[in-house]
């Protein structure tokens, strides 16, 4: 029986970790395969993963030495056949460690479009800095799976990846699963109407833009905030100052958020960069009208089919509304075009439709044809 090895840096709120613990929480994909997860740090687990998972947690504490030495050490005790990773840290060390074993099979798993995130994360010097490490090691994996067209391709173009070791899979969605959790209980005391943004509050977000558009708009119903970040403070502080505390409310982190979300009139992202934006597609499977930024990358290929497919105006798109980047009154528009119910429950259709695409059956069972394919190669 062929061991895998996943590597992430935790199992903490982010969509990586909500994407590896849906590719593991179908055991019958995978039954003939002993899987194993190492966590590079000693951090809360915030989601379950399946009892049949080794887990292995080291205490990495965020150092990348301190990680490329630990992962070393687990792989040479126990020998894996296929080392997966997750995030840049854990991709940087996996493909890294590629060079003192031949033998084993390294895949990365990228889940940001890289260079918008690197940009919005630094500046100048600092910025070449963080994108020499994934431009060095990248290309040693036998394989790099982009979570978009957008991402694999900005992989190929600016982190010299080789063209034929990159492919691109979706996110897994257990369809079921979310609407099961959608008909529990919600955690909070929800108003009557409300539109719903999810996400974690940090300046990628654009949560103050997205205040802006609809404090501009003519919706209103309160505009619903869920998710925590570093970002908590100095929003809590802008709502203030744009005297919104009736209209704009943070309600934090839900252990369900599927129970608030498909309460809500639509959904609406400002987000200025994405890989595969998961709460966007969990709001579509609740069947919510959508609204997304036109960000690197996903959102145009989720909601118009078209990878490449750029806008300077609002696009009343296949699936939902696609909204330019950084344009507060395209934005606006959007919410007062989802003011009219018909056009709401039109979208709303659309989007569900579109959600299967990206249903956990087929999409997992995919991620680990590709894994077997991996492991044969020569």
């Amino acid at each position: 029986m062929k061991r895998v090895l996943f590597v992430i840096n935790s199992i903490g709120y982010g969509g990586a970790e909500r994407a590896l613990v849906n590719l593991l929480s179908k055991p019958s994909f995978y039954s003939d395969f002993d899987v194993h997860v190492a966590l590079l740090d000693d951090e809360p687990i915030i989601r379950a993963l399946p009892e049949n998972i080794t887990l292995h947690q080291l205490d990495s504490r965020r150092s990348l030495a301190r990680s490329l030495l630990n992962l070393r050490r687990l792989q040479r005790e126990f020998n894996p056949d296929l080392c997966v990773s997750f995030l840049v840290r854990a991709n940087v060390i996996n493909a890294a460690l590629k060079l003192t074993s031949k033998n084993r099979k390294v895949i990365l798993c990228e889940r940001m479009h890289l260079s918008s995130h690197l940009n919005g994360q630094f500046k100048s010097a600092k910025r070449l800095l963080a994108g020499i490490l994934p431009s060095i090691t990248y290309r040693y994996a036998d394989a790099v799976i982009g979570v978009s067209t957008g991402v694999t391709e900005d992989l190929v173009e600016n982190f010299n990846v080789p063209n034929i070791k990159a492919t691109t899979i979706f996110n897994p969605y257990n369809i079921a699963l979310i609407e099961q959790l959608s008909e529990k209980a919600p955690e909070f005391i929800l108003p009557t109407s409300f539109v719903i943004s999810t996400g974690r509050l940090t300046s990628s977000k654009n949560v103050k833009g997205l205040i802006d558009a609809y404090l501009s708009s003519n919706e209103s119903a309160p505009l619903c905030i869920l998710g925590e970040g570093e970002q908590k403070k100095e929003i809590e502080n802008y709502i203030k100052f744009k005297n919104a505390k009736e209209k704009v409310l943070l309600l934090g982190y839900a252990e369900n958020p599927f129970a608030i979300v498909s309460k809500a009139k639509y959904y609406v992202s400002a987000s200025l960069n994405e890989g595969f934006p998961n709460a966007l597609v969990e709001a579509m499977v609740l069947g919510l009208p959508v609204i997304m930024t036109n960000c690197p990358s996903g959102p145009a290929e989720i909601l118009n089919e078209d990878p490449q497919y750029s806008n300077d105006r609002l696009t009343e798109a296949k699936h939902g509304l696609l909204v330019p980047l950084n344009s507060t009154s395209e934005l606006t528009r959007a919410f007062n075009i989802y003011g009219k119910e018909s056009t709401r429950a039109d979208y709303a259709k659309r989007a569900k439709k579109r959600a299967e695409d990206f249903s956990i059956e087929a999409i997992a069972n995919e991620y680990w044809q590709f894994l077997r394919q991996t492991l044969l190669q020569h």
